[in-house]
């Protein structure tokens, strides 16, 4: 990578003089790089006096702390103010850039002055302010930024509801802090701006920016015209209703004010449709509903609701139904890229009537002010057709337009505000109106929301005043005032202190205060705005679209106080009550921020996570060349605040999470950061915040340059961060998709991965998802059918060689280690009953997609014949491996019924599935080939004998052919390379055995002499597998002698046991494997015993295993916790590490997502196998030397967080791994009783909690928060567990296990047959342990699968724990004796 991109230096400053102008657009363009530009003019309009304000606010430097008494009482008493200098434009800007430390251009003086670029954490970088004339000014901000990087403070305000969810308060601390560093590094450069939220960008991870020169740039602007939307909500209402304002008028307010502007997709204003265009005068829609209700009807909107998540309404105006209105005059890619990829105009509805009929979206206001919308701009589209009753679009606008005037429509139109922006939108409203929105219920939402409903009213929305309303009656006001929009204004309550003769103390200081204030009026002035801007934040939801407004914001501060947290009060005090004491301009940061008592936590992740937004920033402006040395120096320091801010990130996971994405978006930065990071964020963040990191890198490992990415070492803390199943179902098949990469780095690096995922996985897990999918991708190779060299027309049928044979044979050595590493019960069960089934598929639909995986199967079936033995190779060939694989291909290829997608792929075909019988004929030798593979040739022999004869001069001529004849041309070189190639290896007398016309032979055979020597085959066996030959020795343990002549039929046998010779692996593997591939019912149980694990003395208490289901964990009686590996290719297997630091009996134990594992025994041991260290030890109450009582039941909340319960204790406490200690403790019940078991349910939303008492509380594990308490009569519960999100399972140790309904009330569903000495709950199944050895597994549905007896021969002493393998289909079972078997 070239490192001359592009630098920020005094020569780039230079060109860019050169190529500025007076006309300067949005960008300007240097060299290859777009710098984002403002350009403002000082002219007659713009507000001298603002301007010269906000100069001096840039440039103030009056600040004196220790300005005395006097000073003040002569500033008090100088009556005229002093003089102004005179207003100079161009100086006053340079300087600001001295001051700002910006580079400087004024092209009317020809002065140019370079600085370095200095950034500050939280103020908009900008590289030069510039002159190209006397009376305007160019800020270039730098590079073109992505509108998706950086989202204005409003519109996040706006969607408070999802940015900032039900007024999280550490957010609010979080922002609050940026604004508190803001003002510190200004106000130590002696600036004292007025804050604005208008001049603040938001970044994704929450980080404000502040345009600094924003509100000079505002002033020059001039004094903004009257806007609609400054008028304030409640007189707009009022306006309304008293038909000062139309309909489309105040329709155009409340979109305005929510933020909706036009011609923008996805946040385009909202009208109503209100008249169905049936008849002129009549046909209004109803506006008690939304237009989505009235489409799609109750019933479908109840059964939404009844779905995750759950809503009635997904959006009222969608990005297709906005392109479908805008057909006619949006482009064409856009409607290709919104609507539908294929451009099919006829779709797009042609008249109105159509148009609403067909959507479920509201209305476009275009509808009601623009005709142009009716004519297409697209030649094969016809003009949108407007009813009969209008001879124009322009007539038809104005007749909508009247029609959304009428009477019908004013006195109903409140009732579509309420749905639309009203009271309607409110959650607990919603449901009864049908009008629950998705944007309000999304969960997980980790990118900020800039598009969606904002509620403006809290209340019912009044009704219209009516034409024939009576002025004498007051009802109308009446009904203002009670839905609370009346227009009196409220009183001024201040008050003047009255001077009195003798002042005291008290009121001397407070006028050495005032006359502070009036000295620093600009400092005091900012840290009002600054705590504006702050109290916008916190009562954001309120503010109905009206920012900046000191007048609105004191009123939501009165009227919503009871929603301002109580730290922020007193802050707000400040706005509330000007007249009591300010905190001094240089310590109000300190001050703000132990009034508010912002967290420590926060304030140490917020200083060091803004060293990261600086290095981020300072490296994609673009100053530092990309991939130099000093970017990625910058680089290294980046990633080194980030991990630190991850490790403090806390209750701040959406910043860390956003700003880790775009580094998974930076080209320059991915990989490392990955690498770096992706340790710390394993052990660090929530499952929630990890499920938002998916999407982006899994593009990113599908990228062709991500060779680094493939390694093990990565993929090992993937697969622990997000567990087995999500890293089998996504993040393998990318990685399967490697290995067949033209680039032969990513595709070796792919490829071993890939083998040590199946070995760390074992031989289940691989058949299921890994060999699978390797299958799967061979076909790939072979996409283009493009021939090794520059001619691609097949010249000889045994010298093709296709350019993907070398990527294949990488995936063709990796299925062999697969086998070799297993059984050959892979090639058995899924090798190559995988080929007849895509010859199958083949042969019932031909497709273009299909063809490459027909060489793929020879390639497969060549692999295959290579690793049997000779034993397992007789028996599956010919009715296999010659009848339903070569066979059938052959008479797919020489059948022209079957279309292939050009003459070239059926040739290069034909020549590939003749290499494979010469490598069969090979192996098995002449004799076996006449006995068992004779089938294909005469197939072939035939067809050539058909296609071709000879004349009297044994001259090769085509024979004639009847019409009806669907034979195949096979060209005549690969007849001739046919016949030629067998009859030198096999002798003409035994080839003719196989024509039914030897004579046929003849000519082919006469030429035999004079050809040249034979092509070598394109693709011999790899060296490293031996070629056998009959009567050798096989490659694997003869475990059956074959007699079946089916070897599918064999699949379905006892547990799916294949009878073929197996590897290193047992019969009963074989069976597992057979079975997993053959999709046999996971609810099966055969008492067949995979492996035998010894080494406890003791009663198993408990099993947990990693999510790979390769290892896991056992607490016993016998005082240890050992860690176990299954080795398939071992019977008996001995633990891998033993955890002895226990004195007495372990009760519990489970694993956290770091694989590090805790464990009780009345004391919490937390501690890490792999590194074999104690990270934690806890008592329940440490002040009290273990007298506390013992912990008896552990159990995960989510990825780092246990819940503990203790003997004598009715509370529940909370275990943070990354903190090392307990987080809190959480009250239980309000009643007596001690806890006694415990149950978590999704990620801690859900925490059942059973008492001695007999009480069931359910609660909030992330608050603490008592959903529900249920009387139940197991006074001595064992286990309580989760089945669904309303359904528990409560096992007692006297009574029957019996199955709890929660709601609405706690009643009992169904009682088990006998007392539960154990269950767990998987996926999709209840599996327990009763008494009488009994193992029995039920769906959640509580269907009974299994019911069966675990006898002694199997397992010694009586069943005590058992844990379900989903994945590998068995089922880990531990015994009173120490004993645990893995069974199936």
């Amino acid at each position: 990578m070239t490192e001359v991109e592009f630098e920020w230096n005094e020569s780039k400053l230079r060109l860019l003089s050169d190529i500025l102008s007076e006309n300067v657009q949005k960008y300007v363009k240097l060299e290859s790089i777009e710098l984002e530009t403002k350009t403002r003019s000082f002219t007659d309009d713009s507000d001298r006096d603002g301007v010269e304000e906000e100069f001096q606010r840039l440039l103030n430097n009056s600040f004196d702390p220790l300005m005395d008494y006097k000073e003040h009482q002569r500033v008090k008493e100088e009556v005229p103010s002093p003089k102004k200098e005179q207003f100079q434009w161009l100086s006053s800007w340079k300087r600001v850039a001295g001051k700002l430390a910006i580079s400087y251009i004024d092209k009317t003086s020809n002065t140019i002055i370079f600085r370095r670029l200095q950034v500050l954490p939280n103020v908009l970088p900008i590289l030069a302010i510039a002159h190209t004339s006397p009376r305007n000014v160019i800020i270039i901000y730098g590079k073109r930024r992505n509108s998706k990087e950086e989202v204005d403070l409003q519109t996040v305000l706006r969607h408070s509801y999802s940015n900032i969810p039900d007024g999280s308060l550490q957010t609010i601390h979080f922002l609050t802090k940026n604004l508190l560093d803001l003002y510190s590094q200004l106000f130590s450069r002696q600036i004292a701006p007025s804050f604005k939220t208008r001049h603040f960008r938001c970044l994704p991870s929450l980080w404000l920016h502040y345009d600094i020169l924003g509100p000079i740039l505002d002033k020059v602007e001039g004094v903004p015209k009257p806007d609609i939307t400054d008028v304030p909500l409640d007189e707009a209402t009022a306006n309304w209703v008293h038909r000062k304002w139309d309909n489309y008028q105040y329709l155009t307010y409340l979109n305005r004010i929510t933020g909706r502007v036009r011609q923008e997709v996805h946040n385009h204003p909202i009208f109503p449709w209100v008249c169905d265009f049936s008849s002129q005068n009549s046909g209004f829609r109803a506006l008690n509903r939304t237009k989505y209700r009235l489409c799609k009807g109750d019933d479908q909107l109840r059964e939404m609701y009844s779905r995750e998540p759950s809503h009635h309404v997904p959006e009222l105006l969608s990005d297709i139904g906005y392109m479908v209105y805008r057909a006619r005059v949006e482009p064409k890619e856009n409607l290709c890229r919104h609507v539908r990829r294929k451009w099919v105009p006829e779709e797009y509805p042609s008249t109105m009537s159509r148009m609403f009929q067909w959507t479920p979206d509201e209305c476009i206001p275009e509808f009601y002010d623009d005709p142009s919308v009716f004519t297409s701009r697209h030649p094969d589209m016809s003009d949108l057709q407007y009813p009969d009753f209008v001879s124009s679009p322009q007539e038809f606008i104005k007749w909508h337009r009247e029609m959304l005037e009428h009477e019908e429509v004013s006195m109903n139109l409140h009732r579509w505000i309420d749905l639309v922006f009203g009271f309607n939108l409110s959650i607990e409203n919603s449901k009864n109106s049908l009008n629950l929105h998705l944007c309000f219920v999304e969960k997980n939402r980790r990118r900020l929301r800039t598009n969606g409903m904002v509620q403006l009213f809290t209340r019912p929305h009044p009704s219209r005043m009516p034409l024939n309303y009576d002025p004498k009656s007051d009802s109308y006001y009446l009904q203002m005032d009670s839905f609370g929009y009346g227009m009196e204004k409220q009183k001024n309550d201040s008050t003047e202190l009255r001077e009195t003769d003798e002042e005291s103390h008290q009121q001397i200081f407070q006028k050495i205060k005032k006359i502070r204030r009036l000295r620093h009026k600009t400092y005091f002035s900012s840290m009002v705005s600054l705590i504006e801007v702050i109290a916008q934040i916190v009562v954001a939801p309120h503010l109905a679209g009206r920012f900046d407004d000191p007048d609105h914001i004191r009123h939501c501060l009165r009227q919503f106080s009871y929603r301002v947290p109580v730290n922020y009060r007193k802050l707000f005090d400040f706005l509330l009550n000007p007249k009591q004491d300010f905190p001094d301009c240089d310590e109000f940061s300190f001050f703000v921020s132990v009034c508010l008592n912002i967290p420590t936590t926060i304030s140490n992740f917020s200083e060091e996570f803004a060293k990261c937004v600086s290095l981020h920033s300072l490296r994609k402006l673009d100053v530092i060349p990309p991939f130099s040395k000093r970017a990625q120096l910058l680089l290294i320091k980046e990633l080194d605040s980030l991990k630190k801010s991850i490790r403090l990130c806390d209750h701040m996971e959406t910043c860390v999470v956003a700003a880790f994405r775009q580094l998974l978006e930076d080209e320059e930065a991915c990989i490392q950061a990955v690498h770096k990071l992706m340790p710390v964020i394993t052990r660090s963040l929530s499952q929630s915040a990890l499920e938002d990191l998916i999407n982006p890198m899994i593009e990113l490992i599908q990228c062709e340059t991500s060779v680094k990415l493939l390694d093990r070492r990565f993929l090992m803390h993937v697969s622990i961060c997000y567990g087995t199943h999500t890293f089998l179902d996504l993040f393998l098949p990318p990685i399967v998709e490697a290995c067949a990469s033209l680039n032969p780095d990513r595709s070796v690096v792919a490829k071993e991965s890939i083998m040590w995922l199946a070995k760390r996985y074992g031989p289940v897990i691989c058949a299921k998802f890994i060999s699978s999918n390797v299958l799967r991708i061979m076909a790939s190779c072979y996409e283009g059918f493009e021939l090794v060299g520059l001619d691609q027309a097949p010249k000889s049928v045994f010298g093709v060689v296709l350019q993907g044979d070398e990527t294949c044979s990488r995936i063709e050595s990796l299925l062999s280690e697969i086998v070799l590493t297993y059984s050959v019960t892979f090639i058995t069960v899924q090798f190559l009953p995988f080929c007849v089934d895509l010859i199958e598929q083949f042969h019932k639909r031909p497709s273009v997609q299909l063809e490459p995986g027909l060489v793929s199967v020879f390639r497969i079936v060549e692999l295959s014949i290579r690793s049997m033995s000779d034993h397992q190779l007789m028996n599956y060939l010919e009715e296999f491996i010659i009848q339903k694989v070569i066979y059938r291909v052959l008479t797919i290829l020489l059948d022209s019924s079957f279309q292939f997608s050009t003459t070239r792929v059926r040739n290069i075909i034909i020549c590939k599935v003749c290499q494979l019988l010469h490598s069969i004929t090979q192996k098995i030798g002449t004799e076996n080939t006449r006995i068992y593979a004779s089938q294909p040739f005469k197939l072939i022999f035939s067809t050539f004998s058909e296609i071709y004869d000879t004349n009297e001069e044994l001259r090769i001529i085509l024979r004639k052919r009847s019409p009806e004849n669907t034979l195949y041309e096979v060209p005549l070189f690969m007849v001739e390379d046919v016949v030629d190639k067998f009859a030198r290896e096999w002798g003409v007398p035994f080839l003719s055995s196989f024509c039914d016309d030897p004579a046929f032979l003849i000519p082919f055979v006469s030429n035999a002499a004079s050809s040249s020597p034979n092509m070598p085959i394109a693709h011999s066996p790899p060296s490293t597998f031996a070629a056998y030959s009959l009567g050798g020795m096989s490659s694997g343990n003869r475990l059956f002698s074959l007699s079946a002549s089916s070897p599918v039929s064999s699949v379905n046998s006892l547990g799916g046991l294949s009878l073929c010779d197996s590897g290193s692996l047992s019969s009963v593997w074989c069976a597992r494997i057979s079975a997993a591939v053959c999709g046999v019912d996971n609810y099966r149980f055969d008492h067949l015993s995979l492996c035998n694990f010894t080494g406890h003395q003791e009663r198993i208490r408990r099993l947990a295993a990693i999510s790979n289901e390769n290892s896991f964990v056992s607490a016993s009686s016998d005082k240890t916790v050992k860690l176990w590996s299954i080795k398939p290719e071992q019977d008996e297997i001995g633990c891998q590490w033993t955890y002895q630091n226990h004195n007495r009996s372990v009760h519990d134990v489970a694993i956290l997502a770091d694989n590090s594992i805790a464990s009780t025994d009345g004391s919490l041991h937390v501690w890490d196998p792999f590194r074999t260290t104690l990270l934690a030890q806890l008592e329940w109450d440490s002040s009290k030397e273990g007298n506390g009582g013992n912990i008896m039941r552990i159990e995960n909340v989510d990825r780092h967080i246990l819940a503990a319960i203790c003997s004598l204790h009715s509370t529940v406490k909370l275990f943070d791994s990354r903190v090392g200690g307990w987080t809190c403790e959480l009250k239980v019940s309000p009643g007596p009783g001690l806890t006694r078991s415990l149950t978590v349910r999704d990620n801690g939303n859900k925490m059942a909690v059973a008492l001695s008492n007999g009480t069931l509380a359910i609660l909030d594990a992330r608050n603490g928060k008592i959903n529900a308490l249920a009387q139940t009569n197991s006074t001595h519960t064992v286990s309580v567990n989760w089945l669904s999100d309303t359904r528990l399972l409560v096992c007692d140790a006297d009574e029957c296990g019996v199955i709890l309904e929660t709601n609405p009330r706690a009643h009992i569903v169904r009682k088990l047959q006998d007392p539960v000495t154990a269950a767990v709950i998987t996926d999709n199944s209840l599996v327990t342990l009763q008494n009488g050895s009994m193992l029995r597994v039920y769906r959640n549905s509580g269907e009974l699968q299994i019911e069966t007896k675990i006898r002694p021969d199997e397992l010694p002493g009586t069943p005590t724990a058992v844990l379900p393998l989903p994945l590998n289909c068995s089922y880990l079972i531990g015994s009173s004796h120490g004993a645990i078997r893995l069974m199936c």
